[in-house]
Parts: C-alpha cells; structure tokens; sequence
C-alpha cells in the first residue's frame, strides 16, 4: 500500500480529534518566538486550526495523502482554506528556504515513525537547516518506562467504540510487538465498522515505531546541531520524573561556528 496510513484517517479525529491538552504548549512558545512555524506530521490538522485561528502563520508537512486530505477538508471547513499543506517526509525538507521557520515541532510521538537513526538525524538535520537562528525545535515523545513498555506488549486491546455522523460505528482493536534490541513497536490496527443494518467491514493498519529513551534523545539532538533548552513531563511543563507520561524536548539551534569547537 502506498499510503499505509490511509485505513487510520477516516477514523483517526474520532479518537484524537478533540483532544487539546497540548495546544496551549504550542500556541506559547509561538507568542514567544513567532511565525511561521511548521508542523512536521500534521495528520489531520487538529493543530493547525487552533495556531491558525490565532492569526499565526502555519504550514502542515505529511507524508499520508489521505491523512492531508482531511487536513485540508477540516482547514476548509473553518475558513480556513489558506494554510499551506505539504506533502513529503521529514527527512527531506530541502523544498523550505534556509532559516525560515521560527518554530518547527512535532506532535504526539510523529517523531518515533523514523524508523532508524539515519532517519531520525536526517530529519533533525533538515529541520536545522530551515529553522532560524533564534528558532526552537519541540518534539513530544512517549516516555518509555518499563512498565509503559511492559504494558503494551503483545497484547490484544479493545481502544474503543465511537458512534459515526452518517450511523453505525466503529470499534477499534490493536495488537502491539515490541523489539527492545531494536526498540521498534510494530502496531496493528483493526477498525470494525458497523453500518445502521448491522453490516460489519473490517480495515487493517499496520505501522512501525522507533521509540527513543532521554538520553538517546538528547544525544541526536547534540549530533545534529541543537542546545537543549528545556525538558518537561507534561503539557503543563512539569519536570521529567520517573512516571512522566511523555518527553518534551525543546530545542534550539547551534550557531554554525559553535559546532567547530
């Protein structure tokens, strides 16, 4: 399949598309250092609407032509039909002018969907060369503890049930196997979709992760040219303790001359 996550995206703003813990970390950092800011990943443009709608300059990046799709039919629908919406992969950002974006980030675990590490510092590489020199970088990522580990191997879960606009509903299904010597989470997704007469049609997702322990972290980010600024546990910018739900890793870039010494 050319887009693997097409089966994700007419189902994925049932489960994702109102959540909106994280704008508020976004929609601050973009106040402080301005537009315009990209988003690498954007799916279905949850996060693109609400920096949007506060007059900020933001473009999407995707890799899915369908989740882009949705992005553009949400943006539409909100007037705001505007935003730009690329398609391509973060790896390779050589289409954006050098040092142009104030802030670049990357939402929700996009980051891990770089399979290797080549991958992961040739997208932190590309994102360098089209930040500004006073621009910052924010990823957030699952913080993969062991029991959060533990708990997602190998095991058939039951995610959940949403009622669809048109009748019916979807039921959601997912299997997790984790490879702690590669660190990959090889996800499958199975949607089970209940027409109003009772009809049920199954689609399958499958998808794999690279997930990325704190130091790992700040180590690519050392390799590719960034200072740390800040790391935090949660959306509120709480420190990273032991049972912090996710990473949040900020950003800046080095100057040139910096990386020499």
């Amino acid at each position: 399949m050319d887009d693997p996550y097409a089966a994700i995206a007419p189902y994925y703003d049932l489960e994702f598309g109102a959540f909106d813990a994280d704008v508020a970390v976004y929609r601050g950092y973009a106040d402080y250092v301005g537009s315009p800011i990209l988003e690498l990943g954007c799916g279905t443009g949850r996060l693109l609407v609400p920096l949007a709608r506060a007059g900020l300059e933001v473009h999407g990046l995707d890799r899915s032509p369908a989740m882009l799709a949705r992005a553009r039919a949400r943006l539409e629908a909100e007037g705001l039909g505007h935003v730009p919406l690329h398609q391509g992969d973060m790896t390779d950002l050589r289409d954006f002018p050098e040092g142009h974006f104030r802030l670049v980030f990357s939402a929700i675990n996009s980051f891990l969907h770089l399979e290797t590490r080549e991958q992961q510092l040739a997208a932190l590489r590309a994102v360098r060369r089209i930040l500004h020199p006073d621009g910052i970088l924010i990823l957030d990522l699952f913080h993969p503890t062991p029991a959060v580990l533990h708990a997602m191997d190998d095991l058939l879960r039951v995610d959940g049930q949403w009622p669809l606009p048109e009748g019916g509903r979807v039921d959601r299904f997912s299997t997790r196997r984790l490879s702690p010597a590669e660190q990959r989470i090889e996800t499958t997704l199975y949607y089970d979709r209940t027409a109003p007469d009772g009809t049920v049609t199954r689609s399958v997702a499958t998808y794999t992760m690279r997930y990325i322990h704190r130091f790992e972290m700040e180590g690519l980010l050392a390799t590719a040219g960034y200072t740390l600024e800040g790391l935090y546990g949660s959306y509120q910018l709480d420190p990273l303790e032991d049972d912090s739900p996710i990473m949040l890793f900020v950003a800046s870039r080095q100057p040139a001359d910096a990386r020499l010494l």
